[in-house]
């Protein structure tokens, strides 16, 4: 059994998600899905609904409308953002509680990433939402690590305070064998996400690596801007923290950047308004 076969094994109750949102997900690969059959769906998930609402009502996804229900939704933000919107609240919705874990400020962190990310990949050429969706589980492999294995779990964070994301990764394979982007990637893979997510997932933090992808460059650069933003600093200092190569990989402009970071301010308010 490999170190990520045991920690799976480790986890007898794996999160799941409600069916629409497995089929929302299915869709993401199929243009020809019947994305209206499956808001059928959503409005007999009430749980569910509500949390899509929610998220679709906040200033944290920018709704200038009010959206009083699933129908409005469609008409205000448009078939393929509620989907995100969906696949959004089910994943958050998967993970209610990991002890030892501060869940709020854990879903801010990756609430402020997939804002970013959703831009940085448009300005990229990207899709804006797969971004998204990769920013905001970029770090799911952390919550699963700390439900398998919470002693190691918690020594790990001890050891990863400040530390980069690569470093993180690479503490954990000394304690785990594994980390965080192999197990968040083979949870994509086992909730049948897109092989791009995935890749994302696996590599965001190593965005150099031959295989990895532009969505990984995208994740790797909205998650040091998100931590920029949680600790305040201008623009133009988290852009000078940022690798050049990652930058250049996905033709990045430093002065949209800075605009984009400065806008991105009110992502963090917004995500602290929704998580309270």
């Amino acid at each position: 059994m490999t170190p990520l076969d045991k920690l799976f094994a480790s986890i007898p109750n794996l999160p799941s998600m409600p069916k629409v949102v497995q089929e929302m997900i299915a869709s993401l690969e199929d243009e020809d899905a019947d994305i209206g059959g499956l808001v059928k769906q959503l409005r007999q998930d009430q749980s569910l609904s509500a949390r899509v609402l929610r998220l679709a009502n906040s200033s944290y996804y920018g709704s200038s409308h009010k959206v009083g229900a699933i129908d409005d939704a469609v008409t205000v933000i448009g078939l393929n953002a509620l989907r995100t919107i969906v696949i959004a609240s089910g994943v958050t919705g998967a993970f209610t509680k990991v002890p030892g874990v501060d869940l709020q400020a854990f879903w801010r962190h990756s609430m402020v990433t997939a804002g970013v990310a959703r831009q940085l990949g448009k300005m990229a050429g990207l899709s804006g939402e797969f971004a998204y969706t990769a920013g905001l589980m970029h770090r799911l492999g952390v919550l699963l690590i700390d439900i398998a294995f919470p002693e190691k779990g918690r020594q790990i964070a001890a050891d990863c305070k400040d530390l980069s994301i690569a470093e993180l990764a690479a503490i954990e394979q000394v304690h785990l064998q594994t980390d965080h982007t192999e197990v968040g990637a083979e949870l994509a893979r086992r909730w049948h996400f897109p092989a791009v997510i995935q890749s994302a997932l696996r590599w965001y933090a190593d965005p150099l690596h031959d295989v990895a992808s532009p969505h990984a460059s995208v994740v790797h650069i909205a998650a040091q801007i998100a931590f920029g933003l949680e600790h305040e600093d201008p623009a133009d200092t988290i852009i000078a923290d940022l690798s050049p190569a990652v930058l250049e990989r996905v033709v990045l402009d430093t002065d949209r950047l800075a605009e984009v970071i400065d806008n991105s301010r009110e992502l963090l308010a917004s995500a602290n308004q929704m998580l309270a």
